[in-house]
This record gives C-alpha cells, structure tokens and sequence, in this order.
C-alpha cells in the first residue's frame, strides 16, 4: 500500500484559494438561507396582515362599486322611465280632446302640435277600434291597419298603457320602442287606442349620460339587447336576471367583457316586464387595487424584508461564513495529508472562531504524530507479509527439491509422474507468492500486470519457449482482493500445466491463450484455451483427474463455476466465473 508521509514540521500558513470555489446552491447556502428563513418568518405575519388587509378594503371598495353601480342605473332607469312614462300621460291627456277621439282634420292637427315639442317622439297616431288609423301626426300617404298587432291587441285586452317591442316605425322608417295607450268612451268602452314612438337613440343617448363611465344598454322583454350589446360583450339577458330584477327592484351579475376581463351587471326595470335598463363597468381587479395602495400595505413591509435579508446576508458572511470557507480550506489541505499548516490568519476572527481554529491545530498534530505511527506499523506489517510471501516460496522451493531427490530413488514410471505432477504444482504455488510478494499491494491485486508476469513465469517454466508454444495474454485492469487472488492465479497455472502437457503432444508448435475479464453483470471471468489436440481424443475424459478435481475445488473457493470443453479452433479451454465483492472490479 502507498502511504504518504507528513509534510516538514515548519508552520505553513493554510492556502488562500486562488481557484474558484465552488458555491452551493442559495437554497442550500446552509447558515444564511436559515437565517433569511427565520426573518422572513419573523415578518411574515406584518405581510399576512397587509395582505388581509388589502384583501379587506378591496371587497369593500367592489361592494362600493357595486352599490355605486346600481345607483347609476337606478337614475338610468328613473330618466328613460320618465320618457316612456311621459309618453304615456301626453297620450292620455290627448285621449281627453274631442278631436282626437272623433279623429278627422283637427284630429291630425292636435297630433302634430303634441308632437311639435317633444323631439323624443316619432309620430302620434289614433287607431280606431277595429285597428284603422283614424289620424296622424306626420301625414300618411295610404292609411295603416294596426288590428293584428300585438301591441293592439294586448292594449284592446288589458285596457293598460303598454310598452312593445323594439320595431321599425311604418312612417319615418327609425327604429322606435313602440307606446300605446288605450282610448275609450265615455260609458268605458274600448274605441281604439293612441301610439307613439320612443326614438331609441334618445334612450340610448340619454341612457350614456346618466351611466356616466359606465355603459347602459336597453332591454327588451326577450331579453334582447336593443343598444350597446358590441359594447358590453353580451347579445342576451338570462330571463331568471330579469325576474329577479322584476321581484327585488334590480339585479346584479359578474360576466366577461369583449377583453375577456370581468365586468360587473346591473339589470333594472323601467316598466313592469317590457324594458330594463342595464349598466356595466369593469369589475375591480385585485392587482390593480394592490398595486395602487401598495405603498402602505405591501411595500413598506417588502422594504423591511429586503433590508433585514440584505444586513444578514452582508453580516452573515463578514462575520461568519468567510471564516468557515477559511477553515474549510484548511481541513482539505490535512484532507491532503499537510498537517504542517496553521490557521495563522484566524488570529483576527471572533473568538468562537479563534477556538475552532485552535482545535484545529491540536487535531492537525495529534493526527500527524498517528500518521507517522502507523505509516511505521503498516511498512511493518508489509514487510512481514512479503517476508511470508517470501518463506513460502522458499519452503515450497524446498520441497520440490525434496520431490526431485525422491523422483530420483522411484523406479517405477506411474510414480515417478506423480511426484512429477505434484512438483509442477508446488511449483506454480510457489510462483504464485513470488508474485504476491513482488507486488507493490499485498491486499487488492492489479490483475493485469500480475498475471501478466505470472503467465510469463509459467510459460518460461514450463518449457513454453523451447517448444516453440505461442502465449497470449488478454488481461483487464481488474482489482481483486488477494487472498481471492491466491485461487484464481492457482486455476490458471494449473490450466496452463495441463495445457503444456497434453495439448501439445506430437505438435511442433501451438497457441496458448489466456483471458481475464470483467463481465457486465459484474463477474469475473478466466479463460484458458489453445488450440491443441486435446478435444479430437477419443477419451477426453482423461483430462478431468486431479486437475479437473481442482477446477471445481477453486470454483467452489470463490463462489463461482468452472467449465471446460472444446473451443472453436478445435482444442480445449476451460473457464472459471465467479462474481465480484465490494470494493472489486475493473481499476479506475
């Protein structure tokens, strides 16, 4: 394992931070976030109670409006109320004359001179009692029959002044709200009746006056809207508004305009159910109101906020947050093993601060006195393990030497190559610490370069060379931990053995390849294959025995499987897979 020693004793002062730091996001900015939350909490009620007040006065100003609303179109309707009304009662006081009830020239005459001082009017006709115009204001050209007017026959029925609907007048050709007023005899029978027509654009006219902002509109008993229905975005009147308007005086209703803003209603009666007066105006906007008395009740508490965040956050950082990036910078310099640097710019920090750094200090000594100690102890304990590394090789090398001296007292041929077995594999146990000794980390293997020096080692052993046998290696930067690694080079020297001893015989030269990758499910896979003649015996079940024993032996080891069979070039491979543990896999 590489250590990395303490720096020079000498006090350093710690790094500035040339670099750009990196910052966390405002909502994680930690001390100054809480603090802006705790002010703002603080003032949040003042801005629950500007906002309900607002709230308040606004409700009160629409209500205001509203009820101003519905004034002005009380005194719409009282003034086109008095037009249609004062055609009435001029109706009746002509009805009195004797020439207007006899009809004939002086009939025609009183008409005209009626009409001559009202320009609200249009014309003033008697009808006789069967629907013939008995005389007129304007001269007729052909006589007008009225007897299948509704108009007619609602007054003829009612014996009521009435109001009809809007029409065309048959005379000036202007459209005109129709007025009549039944006449009758002496002994109270019906004798035709007197009509008029209202110029509507004098309602209209007098109509915008009195809404004054607002805009008026005349209502038939339809629901229709006889004036200004582009203007205040509605084509008709629901008839549940007109009846409640008839039943409480006036009704009130919220709708959109042609701007898709709201506007507010007002519907009122002029005369029983035959025309209503409506007014709107834009409703009021909460925004709008907000923002015109903003300055009181929204604003003033804002400002406050935004002083007291921009104190604390200016504050926050002078006092307290520039110390802890300070400190910061100085526990990732020990982070990085430079326990020798000293908080000396902390000298001018608040005292709070003064005591942290001093603990840092302390912390940075004590920890550099134990680096040193155990930087000793793990040298230490390397060098024993590579020196048991080391006897092993040794003591193995000894009893091959051992074997070789027996193989030499054996006469017998079966024996002989068992001892010869045996040997070759103390041998390839041998070179397996030689290489666990050699290499810089005795815990986690690099798998490429051991096994790499490994196969080299084995193949020169082996007489690879000599034989004219080809190796290959294909190793990934695997790590893996190395007492797992003691089963693994163990299978692949072994592979290795048996392919030198049978898949060569008779074979001038041959191929032997040796494969060690991490799969994607996270295995580790070894494949030792050649292209011998192994796989074209009759009996390949020869090559199972104490090697094959061995394949599962090391499979089982390291919770894995193990295979073997012909390969693709027509010789013989085995392979070993076992899955990963924490901490393993490929090298970064």
């Amino acid at each position: 394992m590489t250590t990395s020693g303490t720096q020079p004793s000498r006090p350093q002062e710690a790094e500035t931070g040339n670099a750009e730091e990196q910052r966390a996001p405002f909502w994680r900015a930690g001390l100054r976030a809480r603090l802006l939350a705790v002010i703002t909490l603080a003032l949040l009620p003042m801005l629950v109670l500007s906002a309900v007040y607002t709230q308040a006065r606004f409700d009160a100003a629409r209500e205001t409006q509203r009820e101003l609303l519905a004034a002005r179109a009380e005194l719409t309707a009282q003034s086109q109320r008095q037009v249609i009304l004062g055609a009435g009662a001029m109706m009746s006081a002509l009805a009195q004359q004797a020439p207007v009830r006899l009809g004939g020239a002086l009939c025609a005459r009183a008409l005209a001179q009626a009409l001559a001082d009202q320009p609200v009017y249009v014309n003033i006709m008697r009808i006789s009692a069967t629907g013939h115009t008995a005389c007129s204001a304007e001269p007729l050209e052909t006589p007008l029959r009225f007897d299948e007017a509704a108009w007619f026959t609602e007054a003829r029925d009612t014996g009521r002044f009435l109001v009809g609907a809007l029409e065309i007048d048959p005379v000036t050709n202007g459209a005109i709200i129709r007025a009549v007023s039944p006449v009758f005899d002496p002994d109270g029978a019906f004798s035709g009746a007197l009509t008029t027509g209202i110029r509507l654009q004098a309602l209209q006219q007098l109509g915008r006056e009195r809404a004054g902002e607002a805009r008026a509109a005349l209502v038939d008993r339809e629901g229709r809207l006889l004036t200004e229905s582009r203007e205040l975005g509605l084509t008709r009147v629901d008839a549940g508004l007109m009846n409640t308007a008839i039943e409480a005086g006036s009704a009130q209703f919220t709708r959109s305009g042609p701007d898709g803003a709201p506007r507010i209603y007002v519907l009122v009666p002029l005369l029983s159910t035959e025309l209503y007066a409506l007014l709107a105006e834009p409703a009021p906007q909460f925004i709008d109101f907000a923002v015109v008395d903003i300055a009181g009740t929204i604003l003033l508490p804002l400002a406050m906020l935004a002083l007291a965040g921009t104190v604390i956050w200016m504050a926050t950082d002078i006092m307290v947050l520039r110390w802890l990036r300070y400190m910061r910078r100085l526990a990732d310099a020990y982070g990085r093993g430079r326990y020798s640097v000293r908080s000396l710019r902390a000298a001018s920090a608040p005292a709070e601060i003064r005591e942290l750094a001093d603990a840092f200090d302390t912390m940075a000594a004590s920890v550099a006195e134990r680096d040193e100690a155990l930087t000793e102890a793990l040298g230490y304990q390397e060098m024993l393990l590579k020196e048991v590394h080391h006897r092993v090789k040794n003591n193995l090398q000894i009893i091959t030497s051992l074997i070789n001296l027996q193989m030499r007292a054996v006469d017998d041929p079966a024996a002989a190559k068992v001892l010869g077995d045996a040997q070759t594999r103390i041998n390839a146990l041998a070179l397996v610490h030689r290489s666990l000794y050699e290499a810089g980390d005795v815990s986690r293997i690099n798998l490429k370069p051991f096994f790499e020096d490994l196969c080299g080692l084995t193949h020169s052993a082996l007489g690879g060379q000599e034989r004219a046998i080809t190796l290959h290696t294909d190793i990934s930067p695997a790590i893996l931990d190395a007492e797992r690694c003691i089963p693994l080079a163990l299978f692949v020297t072994e592979a290795m053995t048996n392919a030198y001893k049978h898949a060569f015989e008779g074979r001038a030269q041959g191929v032997l390849t040796v494969r060690v990758y991490v799969s994607t499910d996270d295995k580790l896979i070894a494949e030792v294959s050649d292209d011998g003649v192994g796989a074209s015996q009759p009996d390949p079940s020869r090559r199972r025995g104490v090697g094959g024993a061995l394949f599962d032996a090391f499979a089982r080891q390291l919770g894995g499987s193990s295979q073997a069979g012909a390969t693709t070039s027509g010789g013989h491979g085995v392979t070993l897979t076992f899955p990963l543990q924490g901490g393993e896999g490929l090298a970064q």
